[in-house]
């Protein structure tokens, strides 16, 4: 039965400790913040595209290959460099032959996940939606990776 007090009396004295040293040490006026809030900025430099490693940043490319089996033509982009860039275009790949061997599938597509780096950003995502294309095809290009270099 004697562990029960001593275990309060410890409690007490944690606790008594704790809030002396939190109120402590406070200044009486209460915490004072000077000069404006930082802004956030949307990237640190232009923001870019690249179909792999070794390959070149692109920004607003008139075609883009994606894994080495999606491959964008004729893009015409409405905006680029924001959250999300979008454009219209053809789409093609060995994956829809041989629907597509001759007349790329017109598409929608739409760049996003921004990844940031220190003076520049790459898209890290795609989303093609194809007229015409079978179900099973159309959802395989919804949820595209795109290649990062790190930095």
């Amino acid at each position: 039965m004697r562990p029960l007090p001593v275990m309060s009396g410890a409690t007490a004295l944690a606790a008594g400790l704790l809030g002396g040293l939190l109120c402590g040490c406070a200044d009486p006026g209460g915490l004072k913040v000077a000069g404006p809030a930082p802004t956030a900025s949307a990237t640190a430099g232009p923001v870019y595209v690249t179909e792999g490693p070794g390959k070149p940043a692109l920004r607003g490319p008139a075609s883009l290959e994606i894994g080495g089996s999606v491959r964008l033509t004729d893009l015409r982009w409405r905006s680029w460099g924001g959250a999300t860039a979008e454009a219209t275009g053809g789409v093609a790949g060995a994956w829809c032959l041989p629907g597509c061997r001759d007349t790329p599938y017109r598409a929608r597509v739409v760049l996003s996940g921004v990844v940031r780096q220190e003076r520049s950003a790459y898209y890290g995502r795609a989303a093609v939606v194809a007229d015409g294309l079978p179900p099973e095809q159309s959802d395989e290009l919804r949820g595209l990776r795109l290649f990062v270099p790190t930095p």
